[in-house]
C-alpha cells in the first residue's frame, strides 16, 4: 500500500473512531453511568441497551486503535522511524489498557440486574483504568504532533495536536492523583476540550485530503 492510500485509510479510520467514541463514550456511557446511580436503574430498560452500545463501541474502537497504531507508523516512518515507532508502541500500550478497562465493564453483563453496587464499582474501575491509559495516549499524541511538524503538515494542525497531547497528559494525570481539585480539573478539561478534539480530527481531515500526495511538502512553505 502506497503512502497516499495509507494516509486516506488512516484519516477515515480516525474519523470513524471519533464518531463511534462520540456516541458510545460521549453520550451512551454518560447516560448509563448516571442512571445506575439513581433509582431509575433497572435491568431491562433502555439503559441496558445503551450499555450494550457502549460495549460495542469500545470493542470497535479497540480494533480500530490497533490498526491506526500501525498505519500512523507506516505513514510517518520516513520522517523519523524511531519516534514513529515509539509513538506507535505508546498507542498500542494505551489500547491494551483500554482492553483491560473494557473487561471491567463486560463483567457487568451477568450481574446487571442482581448487584447494582458491583455494577457501579465496575464502571468506576473502568473510568480509573481508562483515565490512566489516556495519559499514555497524551504522550502518543505529543509525538505525533512532533512528527507532523517534521512532515511539514500545516502549522496550526501540528500545534493543535501537540496541545491536545499535553492536555490529555495534564488533565488525566490530575484526575488520577487528586480528587480534591475535581471542579478545577473539570473546568480545565472543558477549556482544553477544543484542542483535544481538534488535534487528531484535524490530522484525520488533512490525511484524507492531502496526506501522501507528492506535492504536499512543497505546498506548505509556511507550515514549519
Amino acid at each position: 500500500m502506497d503512502t497516499r492510500k495509507i494516509a486516506k485509510v488512516t484519516g477515515w479510520l480516525l474519523v470513524i473512531m471519533a464518531v463511534i467514541a462520540g456516541f458510545s463514550l460521549g453520550y451512551a456511557y454518560e447516560e448509563v453511568f448516571s442512571s445506575i446511580k439513581t433509582e431509575q436503574f433497572q435491568s431491562e430498560t433502555e439503559y441496558f441497551k445503551l450499555f450494550q452500545i457502549v460495549l460495542l463501541g469500545l470493542c470497535m474502537t479497540i480494533v480500530l486503535d490497533f490498526v491506526v497504531s500501525f498505519t500512523l507508523y507506516k505513514f510517518f516512518k520516513n520522517d523519523n522511524k524511531v519516534i514513529s515507532l515509539i509513538s506507535a508502541i505508546l498507542r498500542v500500550i494505551y489500547t491494551l489498557i483500554l482492553v483491560i478497562a473494557t473487561l471491567s465493564l463486560i463483567s457487568n453483563w451477568t450481574i446487571w440486574s442482581t448487584n447494582q453496587e458491583a455494577v457501579i464499582t465496575n464502571f468506576e474501575k473502568f473510568m480509573f483504568i481508562w483515565t490512566s491509559g489516556l495519559i499514555i495516549f497524551g504522550f502518543h499524541l505529543t509525538l505525533i504532533g512532533f512528527l507532523m511538524k517534521i512532515h511539514k503538515i500545516p502549522k496550526i494542525l501540528w500545534i493543535l495536536t501537540t496541545i491536545a497531547g499535553v492536555s490529555y497528559i495534564i488533565v488525566h494525570f490530575m484526575k488520577i492523583i487528586t480528587s480534591s481539585l475535581e471542579q478545577f480539573t473539570q473546568t480545565l478539561e472543558t477549556i482544553l476540550m477544543l484542542p483535544m478534539a481538534a488535534g487528531e480530527l484535524g490530522l484525520a481531515i488533512w490525511l484524507i485530503i492531502k496526506g501522501g500526495k507528492t506535492d504536499n511538502k512543497s505546498d506548505n512553505l509556511t507550515s514549519s
